[in-house]
């Protein structure tokens, strides 16, 4: 099984090279020439010191025999000149090979971890709710990178190496066809060893990506729950759980570890037995041949060899890089093309679907039934039909658990009905419309304030980008806050912190009426907006509240008394998935015997 799995990963690493290699053509075009000529200037390197030896020992061998000799002069000052014009060329392509490579694999990267946001935020909200934001944000951050990294490095390292030692080998069996295949015979076996090692590595790499993707989700959630910890005193309990998380990292890393010092180990032991290998063989070939033969070879032809050896050693280093950077890529491009290929569960019509110019008339709920798809099975809201009014308020209530949140996420359409659907402006099924057009008349404000890390101007304006500075303060001023956020230092480009950081929790609340009353929506959906702050600031909050809900069809779900008393209609639901079980105005479902009077005395409607 993990076969499979690793070969459908090196499947999809593949993929991605040629999708963008093909969409990048020039860049890669200008690396393939870069990379042969990079291949062509290192052959000239022995060709020029094999004729540099015989032009310095006055010894001239042309005679036909040797095609490398027919080519150069026999003046080594000449040779000396052009070696170093040589050297320089070389410097200046590589140079140019390289920020080649650095532009495609940033492009790659950027290329990816685009289409990885886009399609993350085009998720419905039942997608974030198995997975940790640190797991996320290590998809989208650390295996883009490897993945714009390896998709250049990989295939080019191969390339570069396969064409050094094609080229090398041609060399070594010009210069000395017997002594090449020796060396050949045991450079042959040094790759075999190095990739029965490579393949019981890359399993290894999975394991531990996994690893620390688990530990990036763990450190995550405990920074966003600073909080907690600071007010709970536990430094030093969560000190001690770091350590235990990164046990498993450290053991699986481990593992890791020691096969790639395995292949370390054969790389190097395999250079030493090559080269020595190569000078036991030269004794033995020309060693036993006549005076003037092994004179020839070991004062013009060796150190010509030798350099030519040098350059079929050195891919081995690119190529034991290129298989432990294709082990990490190919698990990291798994991963990223999982989260570009997840499809959501609704279509938003983000380039269809019905334009909404405004929200007129009644919003009905028909045969509506409701589950989670997180949860199929459980039922939290039993087929009912329900209609809301225009420009009527409307309270919800019950216990925890009885579907009160449910009917705000499906007036967003953060999910839509299991049964049933949802028609707006008479005629048109909220699945049919262009979301964002719809949503651009809904306003929602929630029990825990969505704040942006950014300062005011950016905070009060999002959704309404179009709006002007003066009429940011406008809205600040409608919800009292403008007066405070005057005493700041940087005023309105005060830098809120992430989340809100630097905000209490009536401040927060403020700052996202200053962007209802921004917004100006025609639907306002008000979910517990009040339940987390003290009763002194709930009250000043619920006036700006009230203020803001006239001539607004609005859907309140809330428990506190001041919240819902003045709803044209109270919608109680039951516990358990019992959908509606009255509804009436304030003083009606008081006084009537019933689940709201329940509610009431038992002082869950406070």
């Amino acid at each position: 099984m993990e076969d499979f799995e690793f070969e459908a990963s090196g499947g999809k690493f593949v993929k991605t090279l040629f999708y963008y290699f093909i969409k990048e053509w020039k860049l890669s075009i200008a690396m393939l020439i870069n990379c042969i000529v990079i291949v062509i200037l290192a052959l000239l390197l022995p060709i020029l010191t094999f004729q540099m030896t015989g032009a310095i020992t006055q010894e001239t061998y042309n005679t036909g025999k040797n095609i490398i000799t027919d080519i150069w002069t026999n003046d080594w000052k000449l040779l000396v000149y052009i070696s170093i014009a040589v050297v320089i060329i070389y410097c200046i392509f590589s140079y140019i090979y390289d920020y080649l490579a650095f532009i495609l694999g940033r492009r790659i990267e950027i290329s990816l971890r685009n289409r990885c946001l886009e399609n993350l935020v085009r998720q419905d909200i039942s997608y974030y709710s198995d997975k940790k934001i640190g797991e996320i944000l290590t998809k989208i951050v650390s295996d883009t990178q490897i993945v714009g990294d390896q998709a250049v490095q990989v295939p080019l390292q191969f390339g570069l190496s396969f064409f050094e030692i094609i080229g090398a080998t041609i060399l070594m069996y010009i210069l000395s066809w017997q002594l090449a295949t020796v060396t050949f015979a045991t450079f042959a076996i040094i790759m075999i060893l190095m990739m029965i090692c490579f393949f019981a590595t890359r399993k290894k790499v999975s394991k531990v990506r996994e690893s620390i993707t688990e530990i990036n989700g763990n450190v995550t959630d405990r920074i966003a729950t600073v909080r907690l910890i600071k007010s709970a005193g536990t430094e030093n309990y969560e000190t001690e759980r770091f350590k235990e998380v990164h046990k498993d990292f450290y053991n699986k890393s481990k593992k890791v570890g020691s096969r790639l010092a395995l292949m370390l180990t054969i790389m190097w032991g395999g250079i030493f037995v090559l080269q020595f290998s190569t000078v036991v063989s030269a004794m033995l070939i020309y060693g036993q041949a006549t005076q003037e033969i092994a004179k020839e070879f070991f004062q013009t032809t060796f150190a010509s060899y030798n350099l030519a050896q040098g350059l079929m050693l050195a891919p081995l280093f690119n190529i034991m890089a290129a298989l432990f950077g294709l082990a990490q890529a190919s698990v990291a491009s798994q991963r990223v093309d999982d989260t570009i290929n997840s499809k959501s569960i609704l279509d938003p019509h983000y380039y269809d679907g019905e334009i909404i110019e405004s929200i007129k008339g009644d919003i009905e709920f028909k045969g509506v039934e409701f589950e989670y798809p997180e949860k199929p099975g459980k039922v939290i809201l039993p087929k009912f039909d329900f209609k809301f009014e225009e420009g009527k308020s409307y309270a919800f209530v019950g216990e925890t658990g009885s579907g009160k949140s449910t009917i705000a996420k499906l007036l967003l359409r953060f999910y839509d009905p299991s049964k049933g659907s949802i028609i707006i402006n008479g005629n048109t099924n909220l699945k049919d419309v262009k979301l964002s057009t719809y949503l651009n008349h809904v306003g929602y404000v929630e029990q825990d304030p969505q704040i942006l890390y950014g300062d005011v101007f950016e905070n009060v304006r999002y959704g309404s980008f179009d709006a002007t500075d003066e009429e940011v303060i406008q809205a600040c001023q409608k919800a009292e806050l403008h007066e405070l956020v005057m005493t700041w230092p940087g005023q309105y480009e005060t830098i809120l912190g992430e989340r809100g950081f630097l905000l209490s929790g009536g401040q927060k609340q403020r700052l996202i009426i200053a962007r209802m009353f921004l917004k100006n929506p025609e639907l306002l959906i008000l979910d517990e907006a009040t339940s987390a702050l003290d009763n002194i600031v709930e009250k000043e909050i619920q006036a700006k509240l009230d203020t803001l809900m006239k001539g607004r069809t609005t859907v309140t779900i809330a428990h506190r008394l001041s919240t819902i008393k003045n709803a044209d209609e109270i919608i109680v639901l039951g516990a358990n998935g019992k959908g509606i079980v009255q509804r009436g105005k304030f003083n009606e479902l008081k006084n009537q015997p019933g689940h709201f009077q329940q509610l009431y005395k038992a002082g869950l409607i406070d």
